[in-house]
C-alpha cells in the first residue's frame, strides 16, 4: 500500500474543497472595489451638492439593493458549483482506506497539517511556529499561499537574515484570475532583515506580502525596490479584514502605476492597524500615495516616514492624494506620527494626509521640506472633510504651494534648538519612542536602520538623500566629504547607512586632511576611537590631492572603519601618518570590504602597518579588485596593498616600491596572518632589514587556521634584506602555510647585506615560485618555444589581459599598466644557447659559460658567486664586450635545482681586490646606513680621498641619536675622517628619550621626543603647574578614570592608587592623606590637577626651568 500517494490525494481533495470559499471571497473583493468607487462619487457629490443629501442617499440605497441581489445570485451560483464538486469528493473519500477517510471528516483535515509540517519545521502554533530559516523557506511559503493554502490561525517565525539578491520576488498572497488567495496567518520577522527584495513585473497586489486577510505581520524589516500596479506596499500590498502590521520597516523605493501605493501598505481596509513602523526612501504612484499607507481605513499610530512622496496622476475633482503618512485617509485615526521629506501631487497633498475624510489626526508632526500641488495643499491635511485635527504641528519653514491654509501649529528650529512640542509628543512619556533633544525620535522596538539626525532642510547642515541603499546620502563636493569626517569623528558611526559620491572631488584646498574615523573621542571617564560603520560608494569618481601630514595613528581617506564597505574609490595624493596608514583606509575592523578601489601616490608611515590601500585588516575582511601605484614606506609590516593582512586579498595588483626600514615588507602584503592572497601580481623593488618577499614579507597563522598564496605572480626587479629571509614569493614562512601555483620573474635580484643571495627552498610552487621570463615586452612561460604566460587563475570576467606588448593585466577595461622596465632574456650578440658548468667551492659556485663570440670563436668566461662572503675579497672587472645571460645553478649541498637569476655581462670575471697605488685609479665605495628604526638616510659614495661625508642625523620617535657604528652590535664607533676601503653598512645607535617637556601657556607637549598638541595649555596656580593630567599620567604608565558623581579623579599605576577630589586640598595615595599646595579644579569642562605631585608620585623626576617656563619630567 502506497500511503504517501493516498495522503497526497487526500491533501489535494482538501485544497479543492477550500477553493470554493476562496472564490466567494474574490466576489466580496470585487464588491468592495465597486463600493470604493461609489464612495469616491459620494465625496464629489457631497462637495458640490451639500443640499441634495436625501436624493443621493435614496439613489445609494437602490444601488445597494441591486448589489445585494447580484451578490446573492452569485453566491447561489457558487454554491451550485460547490455541490457539484462535493460529489466526487465524497466518492474519493469512500474509496480511501478507513484510516485516511477518518482524517478527511473535517474540511481542514489533519492531512493538510501533516503536509504543512513536512514543509516547515515546527507545528504552526504560537508556542512552536513554523520556522522560516532561509530564502527557500520564504519562497515555499509564497508558493503554498498562492496555491490556495491560507494558513489561517497558523504562526510563522523568521530565524535568520535573508538576502533575496535582487531576484524577482513573487509576493505571498495573490490574485489568481478573479480569485484572491490571501495569507491569513501570523508572520513574525523577529527583528531579522529581508534584504534586496525586487519586484519589477508591475502586477497587482505587490509587496513582500501581496494580499492578507485577518493576518498579523510583525517585526519584519525589508529593504528593496518594488514596482507594482494597484495596491503596492513595502510590506503588504493589500491588507484586508483586520490585518495588523506591527513594528515593521521598509527602506527602499516603492513605485508604479495605478492607485494605492504606500511605504508599508498600499491599501488597508477597515479594522486594520499599522503601528510602530517606519519607512525610509521614496514612494511614487499615480494616486493615493502615502509614506506609510496609500489608502487607509483603520488606525495608523507611532509611525514615521522619511521619504519623498509623489503622486503623478492628472488632477481630479476627488483628488490625486499624496500624504507624508497616508495618501487617502478614510475614517482613519492617525496619531503620534511624524513625517520628513517632500510631498508632491497635482492636488490634494498634505504633510500628513492628502485627504482626511472624517477620522482623526492627532499628535502628529510634519517636518516636510515642501508640500506642492495646484489646490488643496496644506502642511497637515491637503483636504479635510469633517476630520478631527488635534494637537498637530508643522515646521514653520515648510514650503507650501497651491491653495494652502495654515493647519497645524508652528514648530520651530532656531539657533540649533527644536521647539518643545516635538518632545511633548514623542518624549519619555511615550513608551514606543526614544527621543533625543534636537533630533528625530526613533522607535524602540523596530529593527532596520534608524537615524535621529534632523533633516538638512531644517538645520542647513547634512546630506541630501536618505542614507539607504536605494537612496543613499550624497557626497557632492569637498564640503560634504569634510562633513562626513566631522560627523564620524564626533561619534556618529553611520551603521548600515549608505553614502554615494556624485562628482570628482579635489582636496587641493585641504593641505592636511582629517581622516574619516580614527580620532580619539574623550569622555569623562574613558575614551574611544571614532569609527565609520557604513557603506561608501565612490561610484568610480576621483578624489585628488589627498594630503595628510599629521604624525598620528589611523590615517587615510578613512582613518578607522569596521563592518563597513568602501568601494569604487579612486584616490591620488600623499598620505603620511604613524601607525595604521593606508591610501584608502588606515585601520580596518572586522567584516569590512574594500572593493574596486585605487590609490596612486605615496603612503608613508613612521611605524607599523603601512599599505598602499590599507594599513591593517582584521578577521573576515576582504580587499578585492584594488590596485596601488607609487611608493609605500614604513618601519615594519609594509605592503603594496596591505601592511598587515587578515582575511582575503584577491584580484589586486601593486606597482610600487615597498620599503620597511626595519622588517617585514611584501609586494602585496607585509605581514600575513590567517590571510589568503590569490590572483594578485606585483612589480617593483622590495626592501627590508629582514623578511622581504615579492608577494608577502612573512607568512604566519594561528592554530587551526592557515595562510595561503595562490595564483600570484611577482615581477619584482629586486628583493633586498639587510640581514636575512628574502625570496621571490614569500620572504619568511612559519606555521600552516600554503603556496599554490605561483610564478615569479626569473631575474629578480635577491640581495642580503649588499651581496647576491641564493633563494631558500626548492624550485616550483614554493617561496620562489615557478619561472616566468620577459622577452620582447611580454611575460613568457617558455622563451625558446615562444609560449606566452597565460595568467592562470586570473578570472577573465574580472581581469582584462592585454594582447599588445609592454602591458600588464588590468582591472579597468581599455587601460593597461605598463610592464616594468625589467632586464630581458633577449641576447644582444647571438641567440645560441648558453652552455655552462658548475663546481662547488664551499660557500659559493664557479660558473663557466661558453658563448659564440663576435669573431665566431668560442669564448669561455668564469663568474664566481660567494653566497655568504663577508670578507669583501672579490671585485668585478667588465671588459668591453657585453651581453646578458640566464644561468641555472645546481646547489651541491642537497641536490635541489633552483632557478638562480643572474645577470652575467659577457666577459665578466671576478678577481682578487687590489689596494690602490700610485698610477692606479682609486676604487669608489658606497656606504649605506641602517638607522635601526629611525628615519631613512640616503647612501653616500666615497670622495676622491676615499672618505665619506657625515650625513644629517636621523630621527626616531622616543629616542636620541648617539652616533654611527661600523658593526651591527654597536661596539665600534665609525670614524668619518678615515678612508672607506670597501662597500659598507653603518649602524645607528640610539638611547631612549624618556622626557616629557611642557611649556606654560603652550598647548604643545613633547612626549618622549614626539610632539603632541594638547587641547589646553598648562597654567600656574599658587606657584604650582596645573594641567589636565591624562596625557602625562598615561605616558608614565598610569591609568586615569573620572567619577562624575563623586567629582573625583583616580590615577593608578600598578599597585599605587592616587585619589584627588575637585576642590579638595587633600589627596590620598594608597589610602594615606597628602596635603596639596593647590587643589584640583574644573575650568571650561577640563579638570586641572597638580603636575609635580602626580608625576613624582608615579616615580618620575620633575625639573622647572624658570627662564624658559618649561617643566621637564623624566621617566
Amino acid at each position: 500500500m502506497n500511503w504517501k500517494k493516498w495522503i497526497s490525494i487526500a491533501a489535494a481533495v482538501c485544497l479543492a474543497v477550500t477553493a470554493v470559499p476562496m472564490r466567494a471571497v474574490a466576489q466580496e473583493e470585487l464588491l468592495q472595489e465597486k463600493m470604493l468607487e461609489e464612495i469616491k462619487e459620494e465625496q464629489q457629490e457631497e462637495i458640490k451638492e451639500e443640499l441634495k443629501e436625501e436624493p443621493k442617499e435614496e439613489k445609494e440605497e437602490k444601488e445597494e439593493l441591486k448589489e445585494e441581489k447580484e451578490e446573492k445570485e452569485e453566491k447561489e451560483k457558487l454554491q451550485e458549483q460547490s455541490d457539484e464538486k462535493t460529489e466526487p469528493q465524497e466518492e474519493s473519500k469512500k474509496e480511501l482506506p478507513k484510516g485516511i477517510s477518518l482524517l478527511m471528516e473535517e474540511e481542514n483535515s489533519t492531512v493538510v497539517s501533516e503536509n504543512e509540517a513536512a514543509d516547515f519545521e515546527g507545528e504552526g502554533t504560537a508556542e512552536s511556529p513554523y520556522l522560516i530559516d532561509d530564502v527557500e523557506d520564504l519562497k515555499l511559503l509564497a508558493q503554498k499561499v498562492n496555491g490556495g493554502e491560507a494558513y489561517e490561525g497558523k504562526h510563522f517565525k523568521l530565524t535568520a537574515n535573508i538576502d533575496l539578491k535582487n531576484e524577482e520576488w513573487t509576493p505571498i498572497g495573490t490574485l489568481q484570475g478573479e480569485e484572491v488567495r490571501p495569507f491569513q496567518g501570523t508572520f513574525d520577522g523577529d527583528g531579522y532583515q529581508i534584504t534586496n527584495l525586487k519586484i519589477s513585473n508591475g502586477g497587482q497586489y505587490a509587496g513582500l506580502f501581496g494580499h492578507t486577510e485577518g493576518a498579523v505581520i510583525k517585526s519584519c524589516n525589508v529593504t528593496g525596490k518594488i514596482n507594482g500596479y494597484n495596491y503596492t506596499g513595502g510590506i503588504v500590498g493589500y491588507a484586508d479584514a483586520n490585518t495588523k502590521i506591527l513594528n515593521c520597516s521598509f527602506q527602499g523605493n516603492v513605485k508604479g502605476k495605478g492607485e494605492g501605493r504606500g511605504g508599508i501598505v498600499g491599501y488597508m481596509s477597515g479594522g486594520g492597524e499599522v503601528s510602530g513602523c517606519f519607512v525610509t526612501g521614496t514612494v511614487t504612484g499615480d494616486k493615493e500615495v502615502g509614506g506609510i499607507a496609500g489608502y487607509g481605513v483603520g488606525t495608523i499610530k507611532n509611525c514615521y516616514a522619511l521619504a519623498n512622496v509623489t503622486a503623478t496622476a492628472t488632477a481630479t475633482a476627488t483628488g490625486v492624494n499624496a500624504g507624508g503618512i497616508a495618501g487617502y485617509a478614510y475614517g482613519v485615526t492617525i496619531e503620534n506620527c511624524y513625517y520628513s521629506g517632500e510631498v508632491s501631487a497635482k492636488n490634494y497633498a498634505g504633510g500628513i494626509a492628502g485627504t482626511a475624510w472624517r477620522g482623526t489626526i492627532q499628535n502628529c508632526v510634519s517636518l516636510a521640506e515642501s508640500v506642492s500641488g495646484s489646490d488643496y495643499v496644506n502642511r497637515i491635511a491637503g483636504y479635510n472633510y469633517n476630520a478631527t485635527l488635534t494637537n498637530n504641528y508643522a515646521w514653520d519653514g515648510t514650503t507650501v504651494s497651491g491653495s494652502a491654509a495654515s493647519d497645524g501649529a508652528d514648530l520651530t528650529y532656531t539657533n540649533g534648538t527644536l521647539s518643545p512640542q516635538f518632545s511633548g509628543i514623542f518624549g519619555s512619556d511615550n513608551s514606543a519612542w526614544k527621543f533625543t533633544d534636537n533630533g528625530l525620535p526613533i522607535l524602540k522596538n523596530v529593527g532596520g536602520v534608524q537615524f535621529s539626525e534632523l533633516p538638512k532642510c531644517m538645520t542647513g547642515v547634512g546630506f541630501d538623500g536618505f542614507g539607504i541603499k536605494t537612496n543613499p546620502y550624497l557626497i557632492k563636493d569637498a564640503e560634504d566629504l569634510k562633513l562626513l569626517a566631522e560627523k564620524v569623528n564626533s561619534g556618529e558611526t553611520y551603521t548600515n547607512k549608505y553614502f554615494k559620491q556624485t562628482a570628482n572631488i579635489d582636496l587641493e584646498n585641504e593641505p592636511n586632511w582629517t581622516p574619516i574615523g580614527g580620532t580619539v573621542i574623550e569622555h569623562p571617564s574613558t575614551w574611544e576611537i571614532s569609527v565609520f560603520k557604513g557603506n561608501y560608494d565612490g561610484d568610480g569618481y576621483k578624489i585628488t590631492n589627498l594630503t595628510t601630514t599629521e604624525d598620528s595613528n589611523h590615517v587615510g581617506l578613512f582613518g578607522k572603519v569596521e563592518d563597513a564597505t568602501i568601494q569604487n574609490c579612486n584616490i591620488t595624493g600623499n598620505v603620511n601618518g604613524y601607525n595604521y596608514v593606508g591610501g584608502i583606509v588606515g585601520g580596518v575592523g572586522v567584516k569590512t570590504k574594500i572593493l574596486n578601489c585605487s590609490f596612486q601616490g605615496s603612503v608613508m608611515g613612521e611605524s607599523d602597518c603601512v599599505g598602499g590601500i590599507v594599513g591593517e585588516t582584521s578577521a573576515e575582511c576582504e580587499v578585492s579588485g584594488c590596485f596601488a601605484r607609487g611608493k609605500v614606506e614604513g618601519l615594519q609590516k609594509v605592503g603594496g596593498i596591505a601592511g598587515k593582512g587578515v582575511g582575503t586579498i584577491k584580484n589586486c595588483y601593486a606597482l610600487a616600491d615597498v620599503t620597511a626600514r626595519d622588517r617585514i615588507a611584501g609586494g602585496i602584503a607585509g605581514g600575513t596572518y590567517n590571510l589568503t592572497i590569490e590572483n594578485c601580481y606585483y612589480g617593483g623593488d622590495v626592501l627590508a632589514k629582514n623578511y622581504a618577499g615579492g608577494i608577502a614579507g612573512v607568512m604566519d597563522s594561528t592554530s587551526g587556521s592557515s595562510t595561503t598564496i595562490k595564483n600570484c605572480v611577482s615581477l619584482a626587479e629586486s628583493v633586498t634584506a639587510g640581514i636575512n629571509s628574502v625570496n621571490r614569493i614569500a620572504g619568511g614562512v612559519r606555521d600552516n602555510i600554503n603556496l599554490i601555483n605561483n610564478h615569479s620573474y626569473n631575474r629578480t635580484k635577491l640581495v642580503i647585506d649588499s651581496k647576491p643571495a641564493y633563494p631558500t627552498g626548492g624550485a616550483g610552487n614554493d617561496v620562489i615560485g615557478a619561472d616566468v621570463y620577459i622577452s620582447n615586452g611580454r611575460v613568457m612561460k617558455d622563451v625558446q618555444k615562444g609560449e606566452v604566460f597565460a595568467w592562470t587563475g586570473f578570472d577573465k570576467a574580472i581581469w582584462y589581459i592585454p594582447t599588445e606588448a609592454g602591458k600588464l593585466p588590468s582591472l579597468q577595461k581599455g587601460t593597461y599598466p605598463d610592464l616594468p622596465n625589467l632586464p630581458s632574456v633577449d641576447l644582444t650578440i647571438d641567440k645560441t644557447p648558453q652552455h655552462f658548468t658548475t663546481r662547488n667551492i664551499g660557500n659559493g659556485f664557479v660558473v663557466k659559460v661558453t658563448s659564440e663570440g663576435t669573431l665566431n670563436e668560442s669564448i669561455e668566461f668564469t663568474k664566481e658567486y660567494r653566497l655568504h662572503d663577508t670578507t669583501g675579497e672579490w671585485m668585478s672587472a667588465v671588459p668591453n664586450t657585453a651581453g646578458t645571460y640566464d644561468v641555472k645553478i645546481t646547489r651541491a649541498a642537497d641536490g635541489d635545482i633552483n632557478p638562480f637569476a643572474c645577470e652575467i655581462p659577457e666577459g665578466l670575471v671576478l678577481t682578487k681586490k687590489r689596494s690602490s697605488s700610485s698610477g692606479t685609479t682609486t676604487r669608489t665605495y658606497t656606504a649605506q646606513f641602517d638607522t635601526n628604526g629611525g628615519s631613512a638616510v640616503d647612501k653616500v659614495k666615497t670622495d676622491k680621498n676615499g672618505k665619506i661625508e657625515r650625513p644629517a642625523d636621523p630621527t626616531k620617535e622616543g629616542y636620541i641619536f648617539v652616533g654611527w657604528y661600523s658593526d651591527s652590535k654597536l661596539t665600534k664607533p665609525f670614524d668619518f675622517s678615515a678612508e672607506l676601503t670597501a662597500n659598507s653598512t653603518l649602524y645607528a645607535k640610539w638611547k631612549e628619550n624618556n622626557e616629557i617637556i611642557l611649556t606654560i601657556g603652550s598647548r604643545k607637549i613633547s612626549v618622549f621626543g614626539r610632539e603632541i598638541q594638547n587641547d589646553v595649555a598648562p597654567k600656574i596656580v599658587n606657584d604650582r603647574t596645573m594641567l589636565p593630567i591624562r596625557i602625562v599620567a598615561e605616558s608614565l604608565g598610569g591609568t586615569v578614570t573620572w567619577n562624575g558623581e563623586l567629582q573625583r579623579v583616580t590615577i593608578q599605576k600598578g599597585a599605587d592608587v592616587i585619589l584627588i577630589t575637585i576642590g579638595a586640598d587633600t589627596a590620598y595615595v594608597n589610602g594615606t592623606a597628602v596635603k596639596l599646595d593647590a587643589a584640583a579644579f574644573v575650568e571650561n569642562g577640563r579638570t586641572y590637577l597638580p603636575l609635580r605631585f602626580i608625576s613624582e608620585t608615579l616615580g618620575a623626576q620633575v625639573v622647572w626651568n624658570e627662564a624658559e617656563k618649561t617643566v621637564t619630567i623624566t621617566k
